[in-house]
């Protein structure tokens, strides 16, 4: 199998023999990572246009709710990550088996 296929010959790889997921992961973490500062920005913008006691709260929550999302958001990824590569070297050591058998003539 050739390992280095460019980023287009994977996307439209329709036989999904290989993974993009490993080659977009960092740019979907910023992705994500910039919606949530938005996401917090506009509530924490609302909250002091409400009064400076909520703005305050929102502002307290909205770090921490940046905090969990980003724990959350980066082990989800890693997760995805880790069960793409050990599908890629499950493949690999499927593939060494089947290239080099294994002598019929093993003391038993």
């Amino acid at each position: 199998m050739n390992q280095r296929r460019g980023f287009f010959a994977k996307l439209f790889d329709f036989s999904f023999s290989t993974f993009v997921a490993p080659q977009v992961v960092g740019v979907l973490y910023i992705l994500g990572l910039i919606g949530a500062v938005l996401f917090a920005l506009i509530a924490v913008v609302n909250g002091f246009q409400f009064s400076p006691i909520e703005g305050v709260i929102t502002l307290i929550a909205s770090l921490v709710g940046l905090l969990v999302y980003s724990i959350v958001l980066r082990v989800s990824l890693e997760s995805f990550i880790a069960i793409i590569r050990t599908a890629e070297n499950t493949r690999v050591l499927a593939e060494n088996v089947l290239n080099n058998p294994a002598d019929s003539s093993r003391p038993e």
